[in-house]
């Protein structure tokens, strides 16, 4: 059974919390994830749980070269408190990941970037968070992890957009990850891309969940495509005839082709004066990553819910994590290879359950 650390703002620990009916923890891949603290009502807990203070689970703490690294860190952000005669008092404690920080933040003014994605969001933390102009805009501590060097690019402007959704949508329009974890004295935002363990590949040992290897107790398979496109026609600057559009993806035809139109007109041309003015083929680069955007909302929704038995094959935290690519086999034979998206770890009267949600 884990312990819960509960540190202040300061990143100092204030106690912990050893004893409770059932913790819910389901971290993100690319979104932001959440938690549950269920438990009896003490002078002890409510002195303790304060909004706005962090949580994380004992198994979550580790060390790196004598420095204390916290994972899967949590906010306290909604507090309940029930009173019952009969039943007794309890108190539900809620909140997000560390990652919600960012959402007290917005992307001020306009950025238009041309670089790596990995560059693009650090960037963005960094101009609006870490290291902004206007110092009163700094959130304390925070610093970047030691970048990847990742080489996959975009073009893009944004601009006045809540910081945690302008991340959001760059890591899910491109398939990354992001985390912000407690190292030392210090909020670490870390950019990264999971591991392919499938059967795609053969450059390290594969993780499979199936009835065969006696690690899948169940499933759910969803595929959804009614919201699904594939080709979009983008709408810039500009009235009537003098609209500027782009194309995404126009040489799809037949029934092959799902349309949709992309509002872009807040994608401006011009920056602060006419001098800097983007060229007509540099604009045309961001109306396309608006459209790329929009696209990558528009998948086919396909994946599997499920409970896995982590313990006795594959351990979550060891051979996999948040973010890697498995494989998964259900009792009809469907196979697919799947990212790890989240997983929701629960413990209370029936133990210790995985329940991973994956995303084709």
């Amino acid at each position: 059974m884990n312990t819960i650390y509960v540190l202040d703002q300061n990143l100092e620990l204030q106690g912990v919390i050893d004893e409770y009916v059932s913790v819910i923890w389901r971290p993100s891949y690319n979104e932001i994830g959440d938690f549950e603290i269920y438990l009896n009502a003490t002078s002890k807990a409510i002195e303790l749980l304060k909004p706005d203070w962090y949580v994380v689970r004992s198994s979550d703490v580790s060390e790196v070269q004598g420095v204390a690294v916290y994972k899967k860190v949590m906010i306290i952000k909604n507090i309940r408190l029930n009173t019952n005669v009969e039943d007794g008092d309890f108190l539900t404690v809620t909140g997000r990941e560390l990652k919600f920080l960012l959402h007290q933040r917005i992307v001020w003014g306009r950025y238009i970037i041309r670089d790596t994605v990995e560059y693009a969001l650090r960037r963005l933390i960094g101009a609006n968070a870490v290291n902004p102009v206007e110092p009163t805009r700094t959130i304390p501590n925070m610093q970047h992890a030691e970048p990847k060097g990742y080489t996959e690019s975009l073009d893009i402007q944004i601009s006045n957009k809540q910081l945690d959704e302008a991340v959001v949508d760059i890591c899910k329009t491109y398939g990354y990850g992001w985390d912000i974890y407690i190292k030392g004295d210090k909020l670490t935002v870390d950019i990264y891309k999971g591991v392919d363990r499938s059967y795609n590949q053969s450059e390290r040992a594969y993780v499979v969940f199936s009835y065969d290897f006696d690690n899948l107790f169940e499933t759910e398979y969803v595929y959804e495509s009614e919201n699904y496109a594939n080709m979009t026609l983008v709408g810039g600057e500009g009235e009537g005839s003098d609209r500027i559009y782009s194309y995404v993806n126009n040489d799809v035809s037949g029934l092959e082709r799902y349309e949709v139109f992309t509002d872009a007109r807040d994608v401006s041309q011009n920056l602060d004066s006419e001098e800097d003015a983007l060229s007509y083929e540099d604009y045309l680069l961001l109306l396309d990553e608006r459209g790329k955007e929009t696209l990558s909302d528009k998948t086919v929704i396909e994946g599997f819910n499920g409970e896995v038995i982590s313990d006795l094959t594959f351990k979550y935290g060891v051979d996999f994590f948040i973010g890697d690519i498995v494989t998964v086999i259900n009792e009809y034979g469907i196979e697919k290879n799947v990212r790890v998206i989240s997983a929701i770890e629960s413990e209370g009267e029936d133990g210790v359950k995985l329940l991973p949600q994956f995303s084709v």
